[in-house]
């Protein structure tokens, strides 16, 4: 949803939105920041308008050396005078690079041909091109690094490793960027107005901040060293930030880079080492690649006792049906005898329709269409309702959990730790679903107050206020419950899964419906759903599409 779109941005939203980031850094981080981070800032701050344009113009670039003939910017009045400023301040150089290969990068296959092989035979692309001029002997190399060296004035920038600090500081990642100030002042996406204290800040002390910059560097380099070598990636390993106690968000990012580094070490033939990194890792599918491991080794006690940590207390949902299926393996590596599974089957019918290009889904819905109500609702009503009924919760000022005005969720919301950490809040609020009425008008008050807001549970464009009456009248209270508490209990996972339609039939009551086409199959995440909707007493079922040429549907009503 949009609002109050305006009908452009303002000259210098840049400039505006960094200082609104750096200016929000400093005040939330001024006792971590080094004296080199703080002193980088305030010689930006003291710089002209113009030397702070250039300067985060070309910061959100790529690279830090740049060619002043290839930057063109309206507002800056001078680029020459800014780029001296900038040198002057200690932001820049205005000095040629050295180095050949980045001179070579700055530019393009027919610059470089005319500059230094004219009339000579060109190489089909340009990598060719950099790859034979950086052969050259010692002396063509020199004479090729003055050519360009005077081809062009320069600019290089000062800066990125205190910028990194600063993003982090403000996003809690390295990823997104002053993009988000944009959306937000076209009104393309609306956030949720809760509150930055200090207290609750997300990096305590700058060994916290440091370990998560140090996250972010083994990330990056693992997406650059070779994969077919053990070294590296062994090093990598050694290079892994510490733990810090208490910082679920860094133990879950490092986890993901020791999994998957501990893969790659299994696919190289590294067994111990992989299972020594899968040891250190409490998310999935460590325990489950240390049993298949174990069990492929024939180490049939380390298997087996691995088994029993995951059945008693499994991670998630996933991980408890993984653990089933090894259990069959391990026993039958054991001589044991296979325990008979009864699988869950859901109720399921056919229905023949006359074939049509919609999609199966939107052929369904209109057939069930002709018996009440019908809506194509998949993930988005559930978690929408959730939302709407927790609303003010998701944006608790709980440690660690917000680091900017720029955030849908809080940082742990996919963690196991959000439900843990705001347990009390959950219980008493769980308390008003003794209540029909206090329900409902929660629900509806927070669908009103906060439309169009963006939350990790409500899409606004799937949830009708008639699908949300229907829904809130027909559904029992006990039913929210239990789906409300089984997408808390894990929140990745569970967010997902459920069935496609619900209908509201003109008599009472309401059925979810799970369309399968020809060939389809149920996925694990939905069945867990079936499984749970069976034992809590939610009706549900699946049913198959059969296409028939000039057949009226039928069957399975």
């Amino acid at each position: 949803m949009q609002t109050g779109r305006p009908e452009a941005l303002a000259e210098n939203y840049y400039l505006a939105n960094f200082h609104r980031l750096a200016d929000f850094v400093v005040d939330t981080y001024r006792d971590i920041l080094t004296p080199a981070e703080r002193q980088w800032y305030d010689s930006l701050q003291a710089s002209t308008e113009s030397a702070q344009q250039l300067y985060i113009r070309l910061l959100s670039r790529k690279g830090s050396v740049f060619r002043l003939s290839r930057i063109s910017y309206p507002e800056i009045e001078s680029l020459d005078s800014a780029a001296s400023e900038l040198a002057t301040r200690g932001l820049a150089e205005t000095l040629p690079p050295d180095n050949l290969q980045i001179l070579l990068s700055a530019f393009t296959k027919p610059e470089l041909s005319a500059l230094l092989i004219p009339g000579g035979k060109w190489p089909r692309s340009r990598v060719e091109l950099i790859d034979e001029l950086l052969a050259a002997n010692a002396g063509e190399q020199a004479r090729f690094s003055t050519i360009l060296q005077q081809a062009d004035e320069w600019i290089t920038l000062y800066g990125h490793q205190h910028w990194s600090v600063f993003r982090l500081g403000y996003f809690g990642n390295l990823y997104q960027d002053s993009t988000e100030f944009v959306l937000q002042e076209l009104g393309t996406v609306i956030y949720e107005n809760y509150a930055l204290d200090a207290p609750a800040r997300p990096f305590a002390t700058r060994s916290q901040l440091n370990a998560h910059l140090r996250y972010f560097e083994c990330e990056a380099l693992l997406d650059t060293i070779s994969l077919k070598e053990v070294r590296p990636l062994l090093a990598l390993v050694a290079q892994l930030p510490v733990m810090i106690a208490g910082d679920d968000h860094l133990l879950r990012r490092v986890d993901r880079l020791r999994n998957r580094i501990a893969r790659q070490l299994e696919r190289l033939g590294c067994q111990d080492d992989a299972l020594e990194l899968y040891a250190v890792s409490v998310h999935p599918p460590a325990r489950e690649r240390r049993v298949r491991l174990h069990l492929g080794r024939g180490e049939l006690d380390h298997a087996g006792r691995l088994l029993s940590l995951m059945r008693e207390a499994p991670f998630n949902d996933a991980e408890d049906q993984v653990a089933d299926r090894l259990q069959q393996q391990y026993r039958k590596a054991a001589g044991l005898p296979a325990i008979k599974q009864v699988r869950f089957k859901p109720q399921t019918t056919a229905l023949t329709l006359s074939e049509s290009s919609d999609r199966v889904e939107y052929a369904a819905r209109a057939f069930y269409g002709r018996l009440g109500d019908c809506y194509y609702t998949e993930n988005a009503l559930v978690n929408a309702v959730l939302g709407l009924f927790i609303w003010d919760i998701i944006y608790f000022p709980i440690a660690g959990a917000f680091f900017n005005p720029f955030q849908s969720a809080p940082a742990d919301f996919y963690q196991p730790s959000f439900s843990a950490r705001r347990a009390n809040l959950l219980m008493t609020r769980f308390e008003e679903l003794e209540s029909e009425s206090r329900f409902t008008d929660r629900v509806f008050e927070a669908y009103e107050r906060h439309q169009g807001k963006s939350n990790p549970l409500v899409r606004w464009d799937q949830i009708s206020l008639a699908l949300l009456s229907h829904s809130l009248e027909r559904i029992p209270v006990s039913h929210w419950r239990a789906m409300f508490q089984r997408i808390l209990s894990d929140t990745r996972d569970n967010t997902s899964g459920f069935p496609d339609l619900i209908l509201f039939r003109e008599e009472a009551g309401y059925e979810f419906i799970e369309v399968k086409g020809p060939g389809d199959v149920l996925q694990k995440n939905q069945l867990r759903w079936m499984q749970y909707f069976d034992s809590h007493g939610i009706p549900c079922r699946v049913v198959n599409i059969r296409w028939a040429q000039d057949v009226i549907g039928k069957a399975g009503q």
